[in-house]
């Protein structure tokens, strides 16, 4: 068994009360994040409290997905807006995307099945 002790803690340093990370993966160029905010963000393991190294906000509508293409800093990014999105971390620009030109509204297709349905069916109050 290890210990872990916190030596170093990063903040969004957004306007939100709350903002998540949703994801965070080691990189050739360093933390990669995406968060609550829908932004992406290139962290310093090093210096956690410190700015980020970059960030790309509004990478997707409602981010849920982060992967590491290779170890040059090449992510990409997926969202209910139907998008995979292609980043390069070292200058957090978009180099790709690709689109189902669908938006997934998860409220919207829940409200429909359960209609006349009880809590317990699994649909939301």
């Amino acid at each position: 068994m290890y210990t872990l002790y916190n030596t170093s803690t990063h903040k969004t340093g957004t306007s939100q009360n709350s903002t998540y990370i949703y994801d965070i993966i080691l990189t050739g160029a360093g933390l990669a994040a995406i968060s609550s905010d829908d932004s992406l963000r290139l962290l310093d393991p090093t210096q956690l409290d410190g700015a980020p190294l970059n960030s790309v906000r509004q990478v997707n509508r409602d981010v849920t997905c982060l992967r590491v293409l290779n170890e040059a800093g090449i992510v990409a990014t997926g969202g209910r807006d139907g998008r995979v999105v292609i980043t390069d971390l070292r200058s957090g620009e978009r180099v790709g995307e690709v689109s189902s030109g669908k938006f997934l509204d998860f409220a919207k297709r829940n409200k429909k099945k359960c209609v006349g349905k009880k809590r317990m069916d699994g649909c939301l109050a």
